[in-house]
């Protein structure tokens, strides 16, 4: 039987995240984009233990490919991440990110931007030595999107990640989210949506405890 607790839990968190999106809707651009440090801070970065870390940025391969601008990387630190001497953005180093996470007001108005931003994460390939974990890591970086609001159905959800665009998707006001078949396939309704996420990240993460990869071949 599910645990009750941890679904109150849950429950009270997804109606916080929906205030603040509510809250947000008649301020400008640049305000409603605080909802996606919202969603780092009041749910993910609280949420998820040491050592994960939640921040922004560009993640680059040893090819020298490219991700863009993303909303959140999820950072398994064991290697390092460059700051800029001035703000919050990050470039990551592929090896080291174990999800990236889009945020959406509506995921079902902006799929096709979440399309654009998978691709260019799923060109980045990752190369590790030898690992000791839950599983040989995947070449691609996982990437998962949230959206405040979209589909108000699972087999709509699932025929979207059919392709493998993206790994999973959470639809927080639906309290809905679907996983491909890397992850298990699994979908979860109302409050246990938000622990369908946390599931998929934690298990990207968990195969890279003991994963090894050189530095030196990014300078080769």
């Amino acid at each position: 039987m599910p645990n009750q607790t941890i679904f109150e839990r849950l429950r009270g968190i997804q109606m916080q995240l929906n205030g603040l999106h509510a809250g947000g809707l008649s301020m400008s651009s640049a305000a409603k984009g605080a909802e996606r440090e919202d969603f780092i801070n009041k749910y993910l970065a609280e949420m998820m233990p040491p050592p994960f870390r939640f921040g922004s940025g560009d993640v680059t391969d040893q090819r020298g490919e490219k991700s863009g601008q993303i909303d959140i990387v999820v950072e398994y630190p064991f290697l390092p991440s460059l700051p800029m001497v001035s703000g919050s953005s990050r470039l990551y180093l592929a090896e080291g990110v174990a999800a990236v996470v889009e945020v959406k007001s509506s995921v079902l108005d902006q799929w096709e931007q979440v399309r654009s931003m998978a691709a260019a994460v799923k060109k980045l390939e990752r190369h590790f030595g030898s690992t000791l974990s839950m599983g040989q890591p995947q070449v691609r970086i996982p990437v998962f999107v949230v959206g405040y609001q979209g589909w108000r159905d699972i087999d709509t959800m699932k025929s979207k990640l059919e392709n493998k665009d993206v790994d999973g998707i959470l639809v927080i006001d639906q309290g809905l989210f679907a996983s491909n078949d890397d992850f298990q396939g699994i979908t979860a309704s109302g409050p246990w949506a938000l622990w369908g996420l946390i599931h998929c990240i934690n298990l990207a993460a968990s195969t890279l405890k003991l994963a090894s990869a050189s530095l030196l071949d990014y300078a080769k």
